[in-house]
């Protein structure tokens, strides 16, 4: 062994010392050595994908084979439209149809629960100052959760229309570009990509115009579509994802389909889908649209594929159609006339008459081809689809009993078999997007227009989304009603006047009591004139006591109605600055002067017979006293009678004898003497002027036949509607204010009340009012020249009259001689069957906006306000402690 080397001992030769390296290098980091390991293979799974669709990019998804662009098309207003513009509608989207030839279109009607939250905090935030609450009775906040619980009861679900186009058939180099590009994380290739933009552009242009008005879809739409469609007919996700790039791998697609397990056998009925998370249950039945009969659309019949949101549950749809242009529509027809040409010849041969079934067909065979050669795109363009309708259910037989109803519905009203195929399972995945056709029967070939006669995004929307809640539509679908009286005027900046007009009975009072009670809850000045008293009720509601008022005038002082200071003076603060402002203000103080004659001169030509009002020396006499008397606040109808005792005129001092045995009368002396002194306050959120036990004239009765309560009750009227109106200008221009006004058509005949009326449409936006005036004919209205300051319309029942029916149409802005007046006369239609009361109103209401629909009014989330609006004798001697209290039937029954 060599022996250890020691360092004092030498070696035998020299060492070399060590390398030094350059002093640039010696600060330079050290590369570590790669190192190299054996190539491993994991026993990594796939993901388990249950979709078609393996890429999701924006509005685009993919399949192995196709891609689809989505867009989201809003809802459009069909119910009490005229029939140019319907027709005009239908053609419209027939030409975007036509110009999808040789593609496949996916349409899908999906639900979505209204957001009652939401509503509800608008609401409180467009109601800065409510009443204030009263210890023991519903305060604001609990006034709100009933009305949200309310519209979750009721299931009012807002419907949403997506049409998905399948407008590129990807070749094989597309398809392996995309596998091997998604090896390393990356989808579709960017030249693919370029391609499918340009063609997206095209359809954008297409689906966007007059008709359809499409749009692209958002992340966030497209991914409640595939929740939706997932989970068919169930609770809808409470929330989405909170990435909203648009991107989706495929790995990512199982978060769309992992919650939901499915259960079904071949030949089962229904299909039941489970949420694993929350343990919800549903029953799914998927029905198809077999055969149909021809349908009238729009003279006759309903949207066919709106028609079923008649009923009161949500539902889904889903279409696949393919849009053949002419020439692929031409060859299928030519193939379909050699067909029956072989079967004439067939029975030719055997020397047998050919049924005359064949003959129809091949005559309309040519009519048809004819069409499409010589007529435009949209004539010779056909659909082939494939229609599905998904039903749900908590239980099978749930399910399957709302199958049958529907089934029953289109059977009866439009004459459309639908079937209940079986593989129940894959018809339910026709509706994800993506998916093939789960067979090719039932397959419904039509032309373009009778497809988009179907109209699946009809809508039955009417009102707002701020205001009170006060029913439903009673259309083809059930939408929830809001109503913000001052929406007009501060949103529309439009007039605020609202018209009701109804036969008796037909719920004007009603609904006005409603109204005046919801504004008043939401810190309204409100301000009621109902002659024959039942509303004063109100004011004994518990949450209202404290704030409320009643003022009778039948017992009311001397004064209270005095014609001079019904009328305000305007103040110069209302006006602007400068000359301008000043030439305003002093056209405003000659009006009010020239319209307190006019009343004046009115209310004197009322308390006198008839006999005399007739003769033409009075009216001149009358005006001649007014002229003399200073047209002020401050005068009385007593310096008119001095005036008229005063003239020379043997004329003029008999009629002064006339009003002064007149002011004798108990009722005459509420017109003579000054006012009392805060005769209305403004502190009370709620009045109601009423004349309780005045009987009302006939007005179809000539005057001489008019008793003297009846005779009074006339200027009556006339002063009590401009009272109503005084305690409006008493305060601030810009606070919300309300005044209703029944018994209106009392007014019309009369120049000062046109007057009256014309000022109150004119002023109220100005004033921000929302004046409410009920009348029984609509041409009280249509008489003053005011339907074009008129923002809201509601029409209950006429039934008696079509003349009168034709004229409400007119109000509503509806065509007349269409059918529409035998709709006005169903309105709450009561079961002659049943001894029961009819628990509900019905109207036709026209908003601000111009929507059309008929509504059922329903307040019944408001704890003891049906009670204390029901006019009915049984009801007010229950009110007084003569009868029990008789309750309401379910509106909703």
């Amino acid at each position: 062994a060599r022996p250890a080397l020691t360092s004092g001992e030498p070696t035998g030769r020299e060492v070399a010392p060590p390398r030094q390296r350059a002093a640039s290098r010696q600060d330079r980091p050290t590369r570590p050595a790669r190192v190299r390991s054996a190539k491993i293979k994991f026993g990594d799974r796939d993901p388990s994908v249950e979709l078609a669709i393996t890429e999701i990019a924006g509005h685009l998804t993919f399949t192995p084979n196709t891609v689809t662009a989505w867009y989201w098309l809003p809802e459009v207003r069909w119910a009490f439209r005229p029939d140019a513009e319907r027709e005009a509608l239908l053609s419209a989207i027939s030409e975007q149809y036509a110009g999808l030839a040789g593609f496949r279109l996916h349409l899908r009607r999906t639900t979505r629960p209204f957001p009652a939250d939401e509503w509800a905090r608008t609401i409180d935030a467009h109601t800065p100052a409510p009443l204030p609450d009263v210890p023991g009775t519903t305060g604001w906040a609990d006034h709100l959760v009933a009305a949200q619980r309310h519209l979750m009861a009721v299931n009012h679900a807002e419907g949403q229309t997506y049409l998905g186009v399948t407008f590129a058939r990807r070749s094989l180099g597309d398809s392996l570009t995309e596998r091997l590009l998604r090896t390393f994380g990356r989808g579709t290739a960017d030249g693919e990509r370029r391609k499918l933009g340009r063609t997206v552009e095209q359809f954008d242009e297409v689906l966007g115009a007059f008709g359809m008005r499409g749009r692209r879809v958002t992340a966030q739409e497209l991914e409640w579509l595939l929740y939706r469609s997932v989970a068919l007919c169930m609770a809808p996700p409470g929330t989405l994802s909170p990435v909203t790039d648009g991107r989706w791998e495929r790995g990512d697609l199982l978060a769309l389909t992992e919650q939901v397990e499915r259960y079904r056998t071949p030949y089962g009925s229904t299909v039941k889908l489970v949420n694993r998370m929350t343990g919800e249950e549903r029953h799914v039945a998927v029905l198809a649209v077999g055969r149909m009969e021809p349908l009238e659309i729009p003279e006759r019949h309903e949207p066919w594929l709106h028609f079923h949101e008649r009923l009161p549950w949500p539902m889904e749809i889903s279409t696949r159609v393919d849009i053949l242009g002419s020439g692929d529509s031409f060859r299928n027809l030519e193939h379909r006339l050699r067909m029956i040409r072989s079967q004439q010849l067939d029975y030719a041969e055997h020397g047998i008459d050919a049924p005359p079934e064949l003959e129809r067909l091949a005559k309309r065979a040519l009519v048809i081809g004819d069409e499409m050669t010589t007529g435009l795109p949209v004539d010779s363009a056909r659909a082939h689809g494939w229609h599905r309708i998904a039903v749900g259910g908590r239980t099978r037989e749930e399910c399957l009993e709302r199958a049958r109803r529907l089934i029953q519905l289109y059977s009866r009203e439009l004459r459309i078999s639908l079937q209940h195929p079986k593989n129940q399972d894959w018809l339910a995945r026709e509706f994800i997007p993506g998916e093939p056709i789960a067979n090719t029967g039932y397959v419904r070939r039509m032309p373009v227009p009778l497809l988009a006669a179907a109209l699946p995004q009809a809508a039955s929307n009417v009102g707002d989304r701020r205001g009170d809640l006060i029913g439903r539509t009673a259309g083809t679908c059930r939408r929830p009603v809001f109503l913000d009286l001052h929406f007009p005027m501060e949103v529309r900046e439009r007039s605020g006047l609202a018209v009701f007009v109804a036969e008796p009975g037909g719920g004007k009072s009603t609904l006005l009591g409603a109204l005046g009670y919801l504004a008043a809850r939401r810190g309204v000045q409100v301000t009621l004139l109902d002659p024959s008293g039942p509303l004063a009720r109100l004011c004994a509601m518990p949450e209202l006591r404290p704030y409320s008022r009643v003022l009778n005038l039948t017992g009311s002082e001397h004064g209270t109605l005095a014609p001079y200071s019904l009328i305000p003076t305007p103040l110069r603060s209302e006006f602007g600055a400068g000359a301008s402002g000043d030439r305003e203000f002093e056209i405003a103080v000659s009006n009010a002067r020239a319209e307190r004659r006019m009343l004046v001169q009115d209310i004197c030509m009322m308390l006198v017979p008839p006999q005399v009002a007739r003769e033409a020396s009075t009216a001149t006499l009358f005006r001649h006293a007014v002229r003399q008397v200073p047209a002020e606040e401050t005068s009385t109808m007593d310096d008119v009678v001095s005036c008229l005792g005063r003239l020379d005129d043997d004329a003029g001092k008999e009629l002064a004898n006339l009003l002064l045995d007149t002011a004798e009368m108990p009722l005459a002396m509420l017109f003579f003497g000054r006012p009392p002194e805060g005769l209305l306050g403004a502190d009370a959120a709620l009045t109601v002027i009423t004349m309780a036990g005045l009987r009302l004239p006939d007005l179809k009765i000539e005057r001489e036949y008019w008793s003297a309560e009846e005779a009074l009750a006339l200027p009556m009227l006339h002063t009590a509607h401009r009272l109503a109106v005084r305690r409006c200008y008493g305060g601030s221009m810009s606070s919300r204010k309300l005044v209703g006004l029944d018994e209106a058509h009392f007014m019309e005949g009369w120049r000062s009340g046109r007057s009256f009326l014309v000022r109150l449409a004119r002023d109220s936006r100005k004033w921000n009012l929302a004046a409410l005036v009920a009348s029984q004919n609509p041409r009280d209205i249509l008489g003053l020249d005011v339907q074009n300051l008129v923002s809201t319309v509601f029409v209950g029942r006429i039934a008696e009259d079509a003349e009168i029916a034709s004229e409400a149409l007119r109000l509503l802005r509806v065509p007349v001689n269409d059918g529409y007046e035998a709709t006005l006369a169903s309105l709450s239609a009561a079961d002659t069957s049943s001894a029961n009361r009819l628990g509900f109103r019905e109207f036709v209401m026209r908003d601000v906006d111009g929507r059309v629909q008929k509504v059922r009014v329903d307040v019944s989330y408001v704890e003891g306000l049906l009670d204390h609006l029901d006019t009915t004798p049984a009801a007010i001697a229950a009110a007084a402690g003569v009868l029990p209290s008789i309750p309401l039937p379910d509106l909703e029954a």
